[in-house]
């Protein structure tokens, strides 16, 4: 049987790129050990948009 795909909103580094705070947050797609960023430098809401439309994709 497959591991589900799962969407992660987490907060990134900000200061490596000299993002403000707010634009931050990142989107992860992760199976088992595996992960991948499929987007940084986000706002929080632009974020949790993403995830929730991949999520959908995915579901």
């Amino acid at each position: 049987m497959n591991t589900p795909v799962t969407v992660e909103v987490d907060m990134g580094s900000a200061s490596s790129r000299s993002r403000p705070p707010e634009r931050a947050w990142l989107v992860r797609l992760r199976r088992a050990d595996r992960s991948v960023i499929v987007a940084i430098g986000l706002r929080h809401n632009a974020a949790d948009r993403l995830a929730q439309q991949i999520s959908d994709l995915l579901g």
